[in-house]
């Protein structure tokens, strides 16, 4: 069969396959479900922000990183923080990846992003050589709420995908104050999509799961079509230019006597791509006690996302 209609038949074929399994998605269960919440959810009080934040040195609005769920602001019931720290905890032993949940009051008239990045930096979550820390950062008066990844995660957690986490998992609960849900089904999301879930591990409400479903079938329909005119381009142009080649090549009298030579960069083999070259042979330095909890000196370089409610 000619390679047009056989990459052409593959196109469509996985096309049919995501557009399937997407449809075949059924919600799932509130990852809240082990967790008393609404009867115990504290109330918060959301100020707004101050018209003109005072210039103050940004490490002074920093909290102090005292476990893997720091709750400055008082969002999160005891519970919530406990049922985190556990989750959290185990992911950590047995991925090294260090996710850290902090609510801070407000931002301090700096943005979320210039917070979130500069935070996670002062803090070093993740380990040194892998860079494999993720951070997520709620203020409450400013009504933000920001996914911030380190390096070495920027391939499974990517820009795209952190901000679908956020629209789809925990604004949603949050637009109703219940900030505890809303930060569970965003630290589940992140897990999962650590451990390889993909997109079906995020933690979508039971009222969003359905709108997302068709609203990913409905891009998947519309990028299929666009790949399809670009293969059915690409096959025609190829299928036309293929006899004047073939012409020329039989006119060439050089053609049989005279191999063509292929060429070589000389910068192919001398470059790599930063992100791959950590190394793998470090161990988590998890440790079940949140007073002697740190970070190990990962860094980020503001891959993520961020949102408001």
């Amino acid at each position: 069969m000619p390679r047009g209609p056989r990459v052409l038949r593959s196109a469509l074929l996985a096309l049919w396959l995501v557009s399937g399994a997407a449809l075949a998605q059924q919600p799932g269960a509130t990852p809240t479900d082990e967790v008393a919440l609404r009867a115990s959810q504290p109330a918060v009080r959301v100020e707004p922000a101050p018209a003109t934040a005072t210039a103050v040195p940004i490490e002074s609005l920093f909290p102090k990183l005292t476990g893997r769920v720091v709750d400055t602001a008082q969002m999160l019931t005891p519970e919530t923080v406990q049922y985190l720290s556990e989750m959290l905890a185990r992911h950590e032993r047995s991925t090294g990846d260090q996710v850290v949940v902090v609510t801070v009051a407000n931002l301090g008239g700096y943005s979320i992003e210039d917070f979130g990045l500069r935070l996670g930096r002062y803090w070093g979550v993740g380990q040194k050589d892998k860079n494999n820390g993720v951070l997520l950062l709620v203020a409450r008066d400013d009504r933000k709420v920001r996914i911030e990844v380190g390096y070495g995660l920027e391939d499974p957690l990517t820009d795209a995908v952190a901000g679908v986490i956020i629209n789809g998992a925990i604004t949603p609960y949050f637009k109703d104050g219940l900030y505890s849900q809303g930060v569970i089904a965003g630290v589940t999301s992140v897990v999962s999509l650590l451990q390889g879930e993909g997109l079906a591990g995020i933690a979508f409400p039971p009222d969003q799961q359905t709108l997302w479903t068709v609203s990913l079938v409905t891009k998947l329909f519309y990028l299929g079509l666009f790949l399809v005119i670009i293969l059915l381009s690409w096959y025609f142009t190829v299928r036309t230019k293929k006899p004047a080649v073939r012409k020329q090549a039989n006119n060439d009298p050089r053609a049989d006597s005279e191999p063509r030579q292929p060429s070589y960069s000389s910068q192919d083999s001398s470059t790599a791509s930063s992100w791959n070259s950590y190394s793998d042979s470090g161990s988590s330095s998890s440790s079940s006690d949140d007073d002697s909890y740190r970070g190990g000196g990962g860094s980020f370089g503001g891959g993520g996302a961020s949102g408001s409610w």
